[in-house]
């Protein structure tokens, strides 16, 4: 395996979020609001009518939406008679709840700093997010000290479109100047399976697996036949498939 880029997904390769099975605690405080103004009985009623939302969209199209027009549309479903206004204020509420909750939930996965410090300067790096608030992921790696490794951060909600459409992943080869037939020196490294390495294979990149499943219950391990590994101390030159 020889690659001139990486080519990193960011939350939960990069960045750990929510708790350490990957519950989205955090997040109650957001999906409480709208049950604390009476339209729903409980934050969970609310958590699963988004998640029904969001997973008939990412099935229509790879378009990303942004974190509160996700809450708006949401609620102005579910409840069509309620002023536009009304809505977006406490989409904008629920946005503002996530943003302290989300940032509390953080931390770096075991030894990626010092992976990222072996990779930097032998071949060229940069991140290809999926995101809902346009910049963070920019933003909280610099937060924790590591945007400094990348030569460029694409995501989601900056250019509109979400992994694992192919839009995104063709941004990320124009920004870092690779041409169609060199795709095969991109090597795109995260922790999903279809985002991270079977859609850029697809397009003619390499992929690597950061399989969390032994510290994820939610998460499935790695299938038959793809490269991975478990830990970021596995991710070095001398110990990848050739």
């Amino acid at each position: 395996m020889t690659f001139d880029w990486i080519f990193f997904d960011c939350f939960n390769t990069l960045i750990d979020d929510f708790d350490q099975t990957g519950e989205e605690l955090a997040l109650l405080p957001v999906y409480s609001l709208p049950a604390e103004v009476g339209l729903y009985a409980s934050a969970a009623e609310f958590r699963r009518d988004y998640h029904a939302w969001r997973n008939r969209q990412w099935q229509s199209e790879h378009r990303e939406i942004e974190m509160g027009d996700r809450y708006q549309a949401v609620l102005q479903e579910k409840f069509p008679s309620i002023p536009v206004p009304e809505l977006e204020k406490m989409a904008s509420e629920m946005v503002d709840r996530f943003r302290v909750g989300y940032q509390q939930s953080l931390r770096l996965p075991d030894g990626v700093q010092e992976m990222l410090q072996f990779w930097h300067g032998r071949v060229r790096l940069g991140v290809v997010s999926n995101f809902y608030i346009q910049g963070w992921p920019t933003e909280l790696l610099e937060s924790f000290g590591l945007r400094s490794y990348f030569d460029f951060v694409v995501d989601s909600a900056a250019c509109g479109w979400r992994k694992p459409g192919p839009h995104i992943y063709e941004l990320a080869c124009d920004v870092a100047k690779v041409t169609q037939a060199d795709r095969h020196k991109i090597l795109f490294v995260g922790d999903h399976l279809l985002n991270d390495v079977l859609a850029p294979q697809e397009l003619g990149m390499q992929g690597l697996f950061f399989d969390r499943s032994q510290v994820r219950s939610t998460y499935a391990p790695s299938t038959e036949g793809v490269n991975s590994i478990t830990e970021w101390n596995q991710f070095r030159a001398d110990c990848l498939p050739t």
